[in-house]
């Protein structure tokens, strides 16, 4: 195989940039536009149509493969074909859409198509298809898995979907691209990775016989896959039996053109030297033995060892699940004290491993630690270093090592010290992957490290072998040897040192006010020029909620805005940006969905209190209007989505109005959650099997989706209504969610499902969400228990607060919200509160000069409420100004 060297001159990103797709055509789509062509790029895709175009629903679609190398010539040759036919495209922006299509973390079903075209018909779907197939023949780009090719090898492929498609909003609150049934009825347009037409779409190239074929389970007539391991772009993992030997072996697969770079290298290329730095490094027996190499239809194929054991990252997410701690205090030193040999090991054998995180490194049953996923380490040779790929682990990679500085030792330093982070605090050090001007990361670090929870040394030893090897200098970073003193030097510590409250970092009045002028300073400085139906971004699939509705969400937004106002703290801009574009969205779409979160309850909540605190009649009046044609029968029982979620905004408009009518709706939707319980002796609901429902069939204890945010709403209406039934049906939810508490010490931890051991400690599902209902039942009953049960919820809560992200809906801001609520029924939960909020002061981010908070995926800034930075508003102002929980009835008082 081909040595790649990296050099100098070559890891420099400064040097001439890659050509972008439209480079080689951009004088022929400005001439085709003088002939009524239109030409518009948006942030991902360039879309280009010819003057009069048809608008089919559905159909048999091109997509055409490329590699960021390929794309421009690809593009210039299928030109004039879609011009000539008269053929609607669209094809990627730039290199940088086409690098992320292509990438091997990109979803299987969505890799691989540059180019995507819309035939008029089938039968100029053939013509195009061969035409397409001739003109890119023997150029590069990967197989695009969720398509058929339309020959063996060609760049062209194709599936059956959308064209315009149809935009349904699910019965989960997100919109869902369909297409068309033989019978009318819309279908949801799923991106399968793997080739599955619709059973009614007849194939337009192949036949029924030729559509079948089948995989074998056998490798290089040698090894007999037993499982799949994992599935992603660049190829899979497998399980599997070496029928020569009877040993069992893991196999990694990597596919022709995907993730290629600059350099025309790609994850073949990557498995092949990892193959080579094994081999490498089989005498110090740190690393699995290379068993084969092998290319199968086009594919390559590294076979290696089976070591058994798990990840450093799958025993403390599997300790983390069981609410227990790995390592312990007592076991730290030993694992820094190995990582660091380890380490120490490969670089005197001329390797920086540049990947160097708990998920690949092995721990053997008799303790040993082992090296795995290899294929981004440099091997020095006597040309320099050898090396296949870029990149790296975000938190757990040096800076420089991200941003495509060249293989140096000094990028193992920091990794290691990321790898000691996420021992002692077990917070992933992605969070802390910020760099604000005149803040190098080593200070940010000493106070994100805080007292050193889990190590038998003195905290000062801790951080400082931390902060030494994580410093924004390379060349600072403490040595190996320096690190392997101050383990050895250092006096133990006869206990773990666990911080309480006030060791914490502390949001004061300064701070936060710093704080929360930071995020509406943000939110307003991004506010888009258009009048878009989202001002700000969502992440993950809040991209796909409806806009109006407070989960990810406007009505989020706007209750905050409101309570803001209340307060008198306006932001005008901010509140004319989202009550714009989400009373214009309710102008253009229907909406029936009962839900407080990811349905219209929680809308017409927000727009009540938007015109209460501003005086606009007007909004108060729609949200009535709003509430009073939501749905009171549903096959979804719980807050987010259903019933309960419904009657609690009603109940919530009835206190503040005192419309008897609104009461009769709340009755409504108390009768059917009652006559939807499951039978049995502990209360509960599930959502029919038969919904069409991501939640069919679910069953949960949590707020959100089960016993406690229906326990909640039970509990409110019959205190509304005077119903002794509900109230009686509100205490069995009570002693349901006792019987089903895990006492673990002094903490309460619940389930997500019944018989689940997955122990959850969040407002959606867990401690926090449980609690906030438990808090609510004793201020009705003055039961000992629920008190007790509430505080043991805290104490859960507090417990995993450092393993927790800032999110609303799972994180320490719902928690910490869940914890005021505490300190009202019980007088416990203030200062576990400010801890909380402490925490979040320590995770601020800075953007553009100003400190915001992170979503729930701990690496981006967005808008929303249960994910993003308005649901950290929602906290922080009850936080200093009191009041009640927003989207949550107040808690009554106590007998």
């Amino acid at each position: 195989m081909e040595k790649f060297l990296l050099d100098e001159r070559a890891a420099i990103f400064g040097e001439e940039s890659l050509a972008e797709p439209s480079s080689l055509v951009t004088s022929e789509l400005a001439r085709i536009t003088l002939n009524g062509w239109s030409v518009e790029t948006g942030e991902f895709w360039t879309y280009v149509r010819p003057a009069v175009t048809g608008r089919r629903v559905q159909g048999w679609k091109l997509h055409v493969s490329a590699t960021i190398l390929s794309a421009p010539e690809v593009l210039r040759v299928c030109l004039p074909i879609f011009v000539e036919s008269k053929t609607s495209f669209k094809f990627a922006a730039t290199v940088h859409n086409l690098d992320e299509l292509n990438g091997f973390r990109t979803p299987r079903g969505n890799s691989g198509k540059f180019i995507t075209v819309y035939p008029a018909d089938d039968e100029e779907f053939r013509r195009l298809a061969q035409r397409l197939h001739e003109a890119t023949d023997g150029m590069a780009g990967p197989v695009i898995l969720s398509d058929a090719p339309y020959r063996e090898g060609s760049l062209v492929h194709y599936r059956y979907g959308a064209f315009t498609g149809l935009r349904i909003l699910s019965n989960d609150g997100m919109y869902r691209e369909c297409i068309l049934d033989p019978d009318g009825d819309p279908v949801e347009d799923q991106r399968l990775p793997v080739f599955s037409p619709p059973s009614w779409a007849v194939d337009p190239v192949r036949t029924p016989a030729e559509a079948v074929s089948g995989s074998g389970v056998l490798l290089n007539d040698r090894f007999e896959v037993r499982a799949a391991l994992r599935h992603a772009n660049k190829g899979g993992v497998y399980r599997a039996t070496d029928r020569r030997t009877g040993a069992e072996v893991i196999i990694k697969e990597a596919r022709p053109f995907v993730a290629t770079d600059r350099w025309n290298r790609d994850v073949i290329d990557l498995l092949r030297h990892e193959g080579k730095v094994l081999r490498h490094l089989q005498p110090l027996g740190i690393v699995p033995r290379v068993v084969d190499e092998f290319v199968q239809d086009g594919h390559c194929f590294l076979v290696e060892q089976f070591l058994a054991g798990k990840s450093l990252l799958q025993r403390i997410e599997g300790a983390s699940e069981e609410d227990s701690v790995w390592p312990s205090p007592a076991d730290v030193p030993d694992l820094v004290r190995e990582l660091t040999r380890l380490v120490s090991a490969v670089h005197a054998a001329g390797v920086v491993i540049r990947d160097f995180s708990p998920s690949n490194v092995l721990l053997t049953p008799d303790g040993e630690l082992k090296l795995i996923d290899l294929e981004l380490a440099a091997l020095r040779t006597d040309d320099g270093w050898t090396v296949a790929g870029g990149g790296g682990t975000p938190g757990f990679s040096a800076p420089e090592q991200i941003d495509g500085a060249a293989p140096d030792v000094t990028a193992d330093l920091f990794s290691l010290g990321a790898m000691v982070y996420y021992l002692v605090t077990q917070v992933d050090p992605a969070f802390v992957d910020d760099r604000p001007a005149g803040c190098p990361l080593e200070e940010r670090l000493a106070y994100l490290v805080g007292p050193a929870r889990a190590a038998r040394m003195p905290g000062e030893v801790i951080r400082s072998i931390i902060t030494g090897l994580m410093r924004s200098d390379p060349t600072s970073r403490m040595p190996l040897e320096e690190v392997l003193r101050l383990i050895v030097s250092s006096p133990p510590r006869s206990a773990a040192l666990e911080p309480g409250p006030h060791e914490e970092e502390v949001l004061d009045e300064e701070r936060w006010e710093t704080l929360v002028t930071g995020i509406l300073g943000h939110l307003t400085a991004n506010l888009p020029a258009d009048t878009e139906d989202r001002p700000w971004p969502e992440t993950g699939f809040g991209t796909a909620a409806d806009p109006c509705t407070v989960q990810h969400g406007l009505a989020g937004a706007l209750a905050v805005l409101a309570r803001l106002a209340e307060h008198d703290r306006h932001a005008p801009e901010l509140l004319n940006a989202v009550l714009s574009r989400m009373t214009g969205h309710l102008d253009r779409a229907g909406h029936r969905l009962p839900g407080l979160y990811f349905g219209f309850a929680g809308t017409a909540w927000a727009l009540f209190d938007a015109g209460r605190a501003l005086d606009r009649t007007d909004l108060s009046t729609r949200a009535l209007e709003l509430a009073a044609n939501l749905p009171t029968s549903w096959p979804n029982a719980d807050i987010t989505h259903g019933m309960s979620g419904l009657g609690t905004c009603l109940i919530h408009l009835w206190r503040e109005t005192g419309d008897a009518r609104l009461l009769d709706r709340v009755n409504a939707c108390a009768d059917g959650v009652l006559t939807a319980a499951a039978p049995g002796r502990h209360i509960g609901w599930a959502t029919p099997e038969s919904f069409d429902s991501e939640l069919a069939g679910y069953r949960s204890y949590g707020f959100a989706h089960g016993t406690a945010g229906i326990g909640a709403f039970l509990l409110a209406a019959g205190q509304a209504t005077g119903r002794t039934e509900l109230l009686t049906a509100a205490g069995r939810c009570g002693e349901s969610l006792l019987d089903a508490a895990v006492q673990i010490e002094n903490a309460a931890y619940w389930p997500d499902t019944p018989g689940s051991d997955r122990r959850m400690v969040f407002w959606c599902n867990g401690s926090s969400g449980v609690g906030t209902f438990l808090t609510r039942l004793h201020s009705h009953s003055g039961d000992p228990r629920y008190r007790d049960a509430s505080v043991a919820a805290g104490r859960a809560v507090m417990r995993s607060r450092r393993r927790t992200g800032t999110a609303y809906c799972h994180g320490l801001a719902g928690n910490a919200d869940f914890l005021l609520d505490l300190e009202l029924a019980t007088g416990t939960g203030r200062e576990w509160a400010e801890s909380l909020a402490g925490l979040l002061w320590a995770r601020r981010l800075d953007r553009a000069g100003r400190p915001v908070l992170g979503d729930e995926t701990g690496m981006k800034v967005s808008g929303g409420y249960g994910a993003g930075l308005f649901g950290h508003l929602s906290f922080l102002l009850r936080l200093r100004h009191g009041g009640s929980r927003l989207f949550h009835l107040d808690q009554g008082q106590t007998r």
